[in-house]
Formats: structure tokens, C-alpha cells, sequence
């Protein structure tokens, strides 16, 4: 059975993770590779937005007897295979999890473009995917 309020919970912190890093939209790049306390930040909250979402996951999938993943990426893989996610919606989101272990691995090949790009461009896919799992326990 699904602990929804652990879920909710783990929404209530990327939620509120994804608030913070939005503060640093505004920053250019060159203000990030300039600043490693600023990407440093950066970097840490993504790693922990990036977590919750996988937890999430794991979360669920374990409650229906289907996380039986080797990689997080399996774990959005398979959001999509039992229709807890849209297909389009995980191949736009599976490269979290390895940038999850790129910031917790082998974060002396951390790619500052990349983590500005998704700064920039990709905080909105963490709040489609709050979304989503609500419209997913809700239903």
C-alpha cells in the first residue's frame, strides 16, 4: 500500500527545494563559474530534488510489488511502463538520475553548462512530476 503521506512529504521538500534553486534563475553562467559557492548550492539542491523525485518513485513502486530497479533510471523507466507517468514525460526526465550520480560520484566531472542549462531550463519538470504523482494518488 502507498504511504501517502510520505509521499506528500517528499513532495513538500522538492517543492520547496525547486523554490530555492529558483532564486539563482537569473544568474548567467559566467556568474556560476565565477562563484563555486553559488554552484556548489546549485548542485546540492538539485542532487536533493533529484533524490526526492527518485524516492517517490521507489516509494510506489515497492508499494506495488515493482521495484525490483538496479539503476534509479529504471526506477523512471518503469514509472512509465505501469502508467504512473507519461512515456513522453520520463524520457524528458531520465537523465536525472544520472546527474544524480554525477553530482554524488563523480562530481569532479560535473559539467557547469549542463547544470546551468537545467537551472535555466528544466525546474518546471520537477514540478510537472509533483503533479503528476498527485493526479496519480488522487485517482
Amino acid at each position: 500500500m502507498i504511504d501517502k503521506e510520505v509521499i506528500y512529504k517528499h513532495i513538500g521538500e522538492l517543492r520547496k527545494i525547486v523554490n530555492e534553486l529558483s532564486a539563482f534563475e537569473s544568474y548567467t553562467l559566467n556568474d556560476l563559474e565565477i562563484d563555486i559557492g553559488k554552484q556548489w548550492q546549485i548542485e546540492r539542491g538539485l542532487q536533493l530534488a533529484i533524490q526526492n523525485l527518485l524516492d517517490i518513485g521507489s516509494h510506489i513502486l515497492s508499494a506495488l510489488g515493482k521495484n525490483n530497479s538496479e539503476t534509479y533510471t529504471d526506477i523512471i523507466d518503469k514509472l512509465a511502463q505501469e502508467k504512473i507517468l507519461p512515456l513522453d514525460f520520463t524520457l524528458k526526465i531520465r537523465g536525472m538520475a544520472g546527474l544524480r550520480n554525477i553530482l554524488v560520484h563523480d562530481y569532479l566531472d560535473v559539467d557547469i553548462g549542463r547544470i546551468y542549462k537545467i537551472l535555466r531550463d528544466q525546474l518546471e519538470d520537477f514540478k510537472t512530476f509533483c503533479r503528476l504523482i498527485i493526479e496519480y494518488l488522487e485517482q
